[in-house]
């Protein structure tokens, strides 16, 4: 029972951080706060408690041996990801020298990791963060909490950020379509990421109807 408080507890801040996040990237945009904020109600969140072993580990260097990483290059398929580690892992490609780094270990804050919905609404002015989860001799533990919008919300270039010059690069797709058809493609064992291009699959994908 004290677990599931806990739990409970942790997302209900979460969600408040999410609320404020939404207002903060609506205003750095140039929109209004509440443009995006209305979104979040009712939303498609989830928060996962993840535990790597290690290499170090005899049975999980067994079982990790067969793979070349923890989780391989993709991006998220929400709007943004809050993230918490306590030991290096994490890695992000940088958007101009398309170099692997390590993403940082802050004790009393979260990493925000960019998604696929944000790129989309903005037609690619903000990109989802590429990154990728390493083998490691250490065990590490994170806190993900994913931040998407309500099921039903059209992801689809805003206004703002199309033009005759700049057309619509990005097909409309409803948040719950966008979910549906990424995981189904991961469980087939599609990939999330094109690594010849260096492009995410999920971030772009082109949807024939809503």
């Amino acid at each position: 029972p004290g677990f599931v408080h806990f739990l409970d507890d942790l997302y209900s801040r979460q969600d408040l951080l999410g609320s404020v996040l939404m207002k903060a990237f609506a205003e750095m945009l140039g929109l209004r706060g509440e443009d995006f904020a209305a979104m979040f109600q009712g939303d498609m969140g989830t928060i996962r408690l993840l535990y790597y072993p290690g290499t170090a580990d005899d049975d999980a260097k067994l079982n990790l041996d067969h793979a070349n990483s923890g989780i391989s290059a993709h991006t998220d398929f929400e709007v943004f990801t809050l993230m918490h580690q306590d030991a290096p892992g994490l890695q992000f490609l940088t958007p101009n020298s398309n170099e692997w780094v390590d993403a940082p270990v802050r004790p009393d804050q979260y990493v925000v990791i960019i998604g696929d919905v944000l790129e989309r609404f903005t037609n690619g002015e903000l990109r989802a963060t590429p990154h990728r989860v390493l083998k490691t001799g250490h065990p590490r533990r994170s806190i993900i909490r994913f931040n998407a919008v309500h099921p039903e919300t059209l992801i689809e270039p805003l206004p703002k950020f199309t033009s005759e010059s700049n057309p619509p690069r990005y097909t409309p797709v409803r948040m719950k379509t966008h979910m549906a058809t990424t995981l189904a493609k991961l469980k087939k064992g599609e990939g999330a990421w094109d690594s010849v291009a260096n492009v995410s699959t999920t971030a772009t994908r082109s949807y024939p109807e809503p």
